[in-house]
């Protein structure tokens, strides 16, 4: 799933073709996203227009075992990119990032090995490092890829760089969007404080005692639309699906300073 940023083909010729639509986007017919949070009982929450999440009990969590996790761990920050040179600007913010913090990165554009999705390497993140960047190639509407919620599988902070209304996502307080810093330095000022304050640290866990990752059934939403055409679903079309793709989609720049 690519965003507009990475979509070769131009549309232009597709006029009343598409009947239904079916992307990572939220708007999409059959919204298709990488993973899903669902309440205990199986209620899925997000992603959505309009997630509803529990009042964020974030200041007052504590969490002894979690506390002693974390003061255990060692190394600030990891990061797995397997394409370099993405149009957000990511590899140029790490490597800001990389002037006042470490930060390792895995992968093919970086110096550190370790087989993403392995055992051991999510042992190692839950172990040793404080923050995951799960910074995106692109910075468009709605498009978060796998690297967030492989992130928030373990006890590990998401530090999250996309072009994305992270509340239709994930509950409050369990991630740390760089878009809302304005600088680098604000936003490092942060992680240090976090990491020397592990109490403040734990706090960004407080949704897992509510919530759990699931994935997604687009194929079963598309099955149960197609069957309902003419029933509860209205037969439709686009007129014209390139200015749906396309038009205010994408992020020129990104809004924190680097």
């Amino acid at each position: 799933l690519e965003s507009p940023a990475h979509t070769t083909h131009v549309l232009e010729k597709d006029g009343d073709f598409f009947n239904l639509t079916m992307t990572y986007r939220l708007d999409s017919d059959v919204p298709w996203s990488y993973g899903q949070l669902a309440e205990i009982n199986g209620k899925v929450v997000g992603p959505s227009e309009r997630a509803l999440w529990l009042k964020s009990g974030f200041r007052n969590y504590a969490n002894q075992t979690l506390l002693g996790l974390v003061r255990n761990k060692t190394k600030m920050a990891a990061q797995y990119v397997s394409h370099c040179g993405a149009i957000s600007g990511r590899d140029k913010l790490v490597k800001e990032i990389q002037k006042s913090v470490q930060v390792d990165v895995f992968g093919n554009c970086g110096p550190m090995r370790c087989p993403l999705g392995s055992p051991r390497c999510a042992r190692m993140l839950t172990d040793d490092y404080r923050f995951y960047f799960a910074f995106e190639n692109s910075l468009c509407r709605d498009y978060v890829t796998e690297k967030l919620y492989n992130a928030m599988e373990s006890h590990i902070i998401p530090v999250v760089f996309g072009g994305v209304d992270y509340s239709k996502f994930v509950p409050p307080h369990s991630v740390i969007d760089v878009q809302q810093f304005g600088t680098v330095e604000e936003l490092v000022d942060y992680l240090k404080f976090l990491a020397d304050n592990p109490e403040e640290y734990v706090k960004y866990f407080w949704w897992k005692e509510h919530y759990r990752i699931t994935g997604s059934q687009p194929f079963c939403e598309l099955c149960r639309k197609l069957h309902d055409i003419g029933t509860r679903e209205k037969s439709q079309h686009y007129r014209d699906i390139k200015a749906w793709w396309f038009d205010g989609a994408c992020q020129a720049r990104a809004k924190i300073e680097f």
